[in-house]
């Protein structure tokens, strides 16, 4: 088997001449096969390639860039194996044969590569060499075969890449969109880690590496190009290429005293672009079990090769499946203030008590931050930053204790710094030279907050990877009808109403042998102990609905498992029919929740399989966002109506779930095609529809939280049965919605309306 090596020159013959004399020198005779691309070069390299009988000459005739050059070169080669290598580098004992071992030692790996003196990306050794007889005893002790020392990559630097004939025909070659060079390294290796390839850091091999050779003397350009080249990547990935793949080792560095020693730790990244921190946490302590959050579905998708689970929902409610929480949460800047209240409302649910957290936080008082704030037009956002006092502070207050906070400076404005100093005094020279503190606590092992406040984490729709359709429940508001509906189910203005009935009898069998999946609710003790407050929005709304259906012919549309359908009919309903498009989930429905008057059928809620004017009653829970035409659902769902027959529909509020987002725009839950504003719903609704009653659910205030407006929610609710099994009363009353025409201060993640067909 031999091995082809690609190297692509423009100019500089004596790089190019140490760098094929070294090859020579040490590679073996027969392993390889030498192609050099010549990007027209004006020095005398092609007539010198020309005459060297050991290389394979390859000439582009104009300068076609750094991929299109290797892209012709591993075209032209007939190895088992294609070796890019740059020519301002120089090889060294054993390189090859030590490479080849690594790439060889699986059919997982794409490609490897060798640590250098020179490059990015964690790739480069302290050496000590100056001279070109002190590299070669340098590399000649570093050079021993260590298989212990291969450490799996996110990306490998391109300046030596070894790669497989396999990966390569596979993955594809290089995007030439690149055009001269740089970040084409990049693309390829997260290409083949979409591939489900691993790559590997050879630590045991040594290359030497100038760096640059060719734009040595054309700074300006090669800033210009990458510049340029990480605009392309962003626009093809989504993402950009430092940011998204970054290694965190501060934070990694952080987190190991609190870790050292421990097996099998679970560990949640938020923020974990593709990985790369996750998978430099896998190399570190092999037996950890690594859990993501990432909101970009591209980067998610490279880092679900790493870790066991990546959530793309910002819905930290679903981040905990097995609801035993993590050893481990690592925390990046994927809120818009830092440590906000929300935050680290969110790790009280996810963190154990003992549990540590590794926050990174940008620093309030760094010179350059305090210049920028003091800018006629500031950029900075409001709470974006913290000082380290602040820092403590907030983890403090929360219940952290051990509170460790470590201070690292970027590049340093001396200028600033100095200015800063003579106002506040010299003992303060550290407060403005410090870019960003990286914060360990530990969660006590006592809660003391009365309230948990898991139910402010409803604030997104989930993804794809988790539970699509987050349904908000409700009961039975006082401002509701009071014409010809049930008895009881509204209240006139200074009556004080009924305490409500409790909710456990009115609940059905649970299905505990089913597997809750994320796309539709399954009443069980599972789905209880992991998503409580999941549970306790669907029931919550199904309750709303019953009061209506007492003696009615009613439709439930997408019914799912059908609980929700069980519980209109033992409500009262003279008959209920449940549609749903999953024929698994009728199946579960008939067999666990099937009896006279009630019945189960697999239907398009768009062409429902009933004549006109079949049902008193139809309810519909988060399911008009689901269709690709909401007015088309509305319509048939009126067609099958009786006239004067209820509909009773609940859908997500775009201007909470996907601020920012116009109708028709992508939104965050892949499952939606479309999501209404309030004032989008209630339009679309009055075409056909007369209003009785519009509720919300899940307030969230000005600041994004719900936490100041906690007393208005409750006085909007009146009294909301409590008794959701597992759940603390005082928690479980969050779930239920509350008539919009009382709540002020907020607004809500979720409407209910409760219409009349015109």
């Amino acid at each position: 088997m031999t091995t082809s090596i690609v190297i692509v020159t423009h100019n500089q013959l004596a790089v190019t001449k140490r760098c094929i004399e070294s090859i020579r020198r040490h590679t073996a005779e027969g392993s390889y096969e030498l192609i050099v691309v010549d990007n027209a070069s004006a020095d005398g390299t092609a007539k010198w390639l020309k005459e060297q009988p050991d290389v394979r000459l390859v000439e582009t005739g104009t300068n076609a860039g750094y991929a299109r050059g290797c892209n012709a070169g591993a075209a032209a080669a007939s190895g088992d194996r294609i070796l890019l290598l740059n020519n301002d580098t120089a090889v060294t004992p054993r390189w090859l044969e030590q490479l080849t071992r690594a790439l060889d030692s699986g059919d997982d790996i794409a490609a490897v590569g060798p640590v250098t003196n020179y490059a990015g990306y964690g790739q480069t050794v302290e050496a000590t060499y100056r001279t070109p007889e002190e590299l070669e005893r340098f590399a000649e002790a570093y050079n021993v075969s260590t298989p212990s020392l291969w450490e799996e990559r996110l990306k490998l630097i391109g300046f030596c890449l070894l790669v497989s004939r396999r990966a390569w025909e596979a993955v594809g070659p290089l995007d030439e969109a690149y055009g001269i060079g740089n970040y084409e390294d990049d693309d390829w290796c997260l290409r083949a880690r979409r591939f489900g390839y691993r790559l590997l850091l050879c630590k045991d091999t040594f290359v030497h590496h100038e760096g640059s050779a060719t734009f040595r003397d054309r700074q300006e350009l090669h800033r210009k190009l990458m510049h340029d080249n990480a605009i392309v990547f962003q626009r093809k990935w989504g993402f950009h290429p430092a940011i998204a793949t970054n290694i965190r080792t501060d934070v990694l560095d952080s987190l190991e005293p609190a870790v050292k020693g421990k097996k099998g730790l679970k560990v949640l990244e938020i923020s974990c672009g593709c990985g790369g921190t996750l998978l430099e946490l896998r190399n570190r302590h092999p037996d950890f079990r690594l859990f993501g959050f990432e909101a970009n579905d591209a980067a998610a998708g490279i880092a679900r090769g790493i870790a066991e689970r990546v959530w793309t929902a910002a819905d930290p409610s679903l981040w905990d499946e097995e609801g035993d929480g993590y050893d481990a949460v690592l925390l990046h800047d994927v809120f818009p203030t830092a440590l906000p209240s929300e935050a680290m409302s969110a790790l009280e649910t996810l963190l154990r008590p003992g549990g540590v957290v590794v926050a990174t936080v940008p620093n309030r008082l760094n010179a350059a931050h305090v210049k920028a704030f003091l800018s006629p037009v500031s950029r900075l956002k409001p709470g974006s930053m913290l000082s380290e006092a602040e820092t403590k502070r907030r983890l403090e207050e929360h219940g952290y204790t051990d509170v460790a906070v470590e201070k690292l400076a970027g590049e340093i404005d001396e200028e600033a710094v100095e200015a800063l100093t003579k106002i506040a005094g010299r003992d303060r020279k550290d407060d403005f030279a410090v870019l960003y503190f990286v914060a360990r606590a530990v969660r006590r092992q006592e809660e003391e907050n009365a309230l948990p406040l898991n139910f402010l984490r409803k604030k997104t729709p989930p993804a794809a990877d988790a539970a699509p359709t987050s349904e908000a429940g409700g009961k039975k508001g006082a401002d509701a009808d009071t014409g010809d509906g049930p008895a009881g189910a509204g209240v006139a203005p200074g009556e004080s109403p009924a305490a409500p009935p409790p909710i456990l009898a009115d609940l059905p069998a649970p299905q505990n042998d089913a597997v809750f999946t994320g796309e539709r609710l399954i009443l069980n003790n599972a789905v209880l102990g992991s998503h409580p407050d999941v549970y306790a929005e669907h029931v919550y709304r199904y309750r709303l609905a019953q009061p209506y259906c007492v003696g009615k012919r009613v439709l439930d549309a997408a019914s799912g498992s059908g609980f929700g359908t069980r519980m209109l009919k033992d409500a009262g309903a003279a008959e209920v029919e449940g549609v749903d498009i999953d024929a698994e989930s009728v199946r579960l429905a008939n067999r666990d929740y099937a009896a006279p008057g009630i019945s189960f059928r697999v239907g398009d809620v768009l062409r429902l399989p009933f004549p006109n004017e079949s049902f008193d009653v139809v309810v519909t829970f988060e399911t008009i966002e689901h269709v690709p035409d909401g007015a088309q659902w509305l319509r048939e769902a009126a067609r099958v109506l009786k006239p004067g027959g209820r509909l009773i529909v609940s859908t997500p509020n775009r201007e909470v779930t996907n601020p920012g987002v116009a109708f028709g725009g992508k939104v965050f839950n892949p499952y939606h095609c479309f999501e209404y504003s309030l004032n989008e719903f209630v339009g679309e609704l009055t075409l056909l529809y007369d209003l009785e009653g519009v509720y919300g659910q899940s307030f969230v205030g000005p600041n994004g939280a719900v936490a100041p407006q906690w007393a208005d929610v409750a006085a909007a609710l009146g009294p909301v049965p409590t008794d959701i099994p597992g759940m603390h009363p005082e928690h479980a009353r969050y779930f239920a919605p509350a008539p919009l025409g009382r709540m002020k201060n907020a607004k809500p993640a979720y409407a209910v309306a409760v219409c009349r067909k015109k």
